[in-house]
């Protein structure tokens, strides 16, 4: 009984695993964004032993990494137009008080 509560709880957990991957891929293919931008966030969804960490010198690798770095680098607004919001002690939150972006 064991095994087989083992067993279905792993597939339980590819199932939800490729569902993910299917949702986040329609999500993606949806996106108003640039093509390159969408492949990038593609690959990224590919399985792999996130544990793994491999060294590639291959320049296009490389160019991929810093086009998704720059896809979710923060935006770069002046400071005083910055706010935090909340009491002392709860760490609140920084929120954005200027006009439109």
């Amino acid at each position: 009984m064991e095994k087989l509560l083992k067993e279905l709880n792993n597939n339980i957990k590819l199932s939800n695993q490729l569902s993910y991957q299917i949702l986040m891929s329609n999500i993606i293919s949806n996106l108003d964004i640039d093509k390159k931008d969408k492949e990038i966030l593609l690959l990224l969804l590919q399985a792999r032993d996130r544990n793994y960490i491999r060294i590639n010198n291959n320049e296009q690798c490389y160019q991929n990494i810093i086009n998704y770095l720059n896809l979710i680098r923060p935006l770069e607004l002046p400071l005083c137009d910055l706010l935090r919001i909340g009491g002392n002690g709860d760490g609140g939150y920084v929120m954005y008080n200027g006009g439109g972006i």
